[in-house]
């Protein structure tokens, strides 16, 4: 019987794989036992997207949030560019559904507040906004 998992071999070949500074991050943090150090690929490849992600793209991101306004737009090409953008930021559920509030047009912010609904979710507050949307 195999001891080795799949995953194990997966982590062991992209780790081999790793070149020039890549895989100097990689056994620096977790001193030579980078092999043992990540329960899963998934995580090594998060590590890695967290080392080398494009801080400008993180940037040009953030502005196009803070800017990001849904005034005339359908609310699903709003929703749809709010989410790319945010995808790309580590904002957290509660800060996101407070924003999203602020940028939605005074008809959706007008429908939220007679709402008395406390939503606990982004994904249930798109569902309301979905469903007011398709009201209109």
């Amino acid at each position: 019987m195999n001891h080795y998992s799949i995953e194990k071999i997966h982590i062991v070949y992209v780790i081999f794989k790793l070149e020039d500074n890549a895989d100097q991050q990689i056994y620096a943090k977790h001193h030579i036992d980078a092999f043992s150090f990540y329960q899963s690929l998934s995580k090594l490849l998060k590590h890695l997207k967290e080392i080398y992600k494009d801080q400008n793209l993180i940037q040009k991101c953030h502005c196009k949030y803070v800017i990001l306004k849904q005034l005339n737009k359908f609310f699903s090409s709003f929703y749809s560019e709010f989410t790319r953008i945010f995808s790309f930021l580590n904002y957290d559920d509660v800060i996101l559904m407070n924003d999203i509030q602020n940028k939605i047009n005074n008809h959706f912010q007008n429908a939220l507040s007679v709402c008395l609904i406390k939503f606990s979710s982004l994904d249930k507050l798109k569902i309301f906004l979905q469903d007011v949307n398709n009201k209109q």
